[in-house]
Formats: structure tokens, C-alpha cells, sequence
């Protein structure tokens, strides 16, 4: 057995761990790998000037980002995203949502949404701490 570093590993290496891991989890569960679905927000012009995106795996849906141009925040947009997305999940059986944000991002925002802090990872990056937040969007 011969333990390698690779500090820029391709895709395809990357692949074979992450198709791994799916394997595994699909004879525990039954659930095939997560399935990515986005939302986007388009200006006048039809130019993309946000998006939110999510991940639906079991019962749960993992927000993976959430992104508004910062010549059009403060308008609502992120809270359309975010109230779009959840509406999807719940409407397909994933009423569990999480995410991650770090303590420079966005953590009154979510916080204002109704999702709740269940743990944080101190010192992320010098002096801030990241969050990990939930919200059950089950009627």
C-alpha cells in the first residue's frame, strides 16, 4: 500500500472518491446521490443578477449557495430565492433544509427566515466563526 498526496487533484480522481461515498450511502438508504436544482433571478435586460442552489438528498435539501449581484441587494431578491427553493423542497418531500454561513456572510439574513443555529465551527478563518443552521419546512 502506497498513501499519495495530491495537492491539485483532477476531476476524475475527485470523482472516484465522491462516487464512492454515493455507493455507499445508496445500499444504507435506497437515496441515489444528491440531485442539484437552482433557482435565478434575471434583471429587465434578462441578465442572471442572482441565484440560490440546492442540493435534495433523502428528506433533506442542502443550500449550497445563495448569490445577488451587489448592485441589486437589499431589494428582496434573496428572500424570493430562498422562499422559491423551500417551496420546491416542501413540495417534494424534502422539509429538512440546511446550510452553512460564516459570521462575514449572512447569518441575521437566514436567521430572519426562520432557520436556527444547531452548531458552529469557531475560528473558520482568523476571527470568524462558521454557522450551521436548519429549518423545517414540513405544512
Amino acid at each position: 500500500m502506497t498513501l499519495e498526496l495530491d495537492e491539485n487533484p483532477n476531476s476524475e480522481r475527485t470523482k472516484l472518491i465522491l462516487d464512492g461515498v454515493r455507493a455507499f450511502n445508496r445500499d444504507r438508504t435506497g437515496n441515489e446521490r444528491p440531485r442539484p436544482i437552482a433557482y435565478f433571478v434575471r434583471d429587465d435586460a434578462g441578465e442572471i443578477i442572482g441565484g440560490v442552489q440546492g442540493s435534495l438528498w433523502g428528506r433533506s435539501m442542502h443550500i449550497d449557495a445563495l448569490w445577488v449581484d451587489a448592485n441589486h441587494r437589499g431589494r428582496g431578491h434573496g428572500t424570493e430565492l430562498m422562499k422559491a427553493i423551500e417551496d420546491y423542497a416542501a413540495a417534494h418531500d424534502h422539509p429538512l433544509i440546511y446550510l452553512e454561513t460564516a459570521s462575514f456572510q449572512a447569518l441575521p439574513f437566514y436567521q430572519g427566515l426562520g432557520y436556527c443555529v444547531f452548531g458552529q465551527l469557531p475560528n473558520i478563518t482568523e476571527g470568524h466563526t462558521l454557522y450551521f443552521l436548519s429549518k423545517d419546512v414540513s405544512d
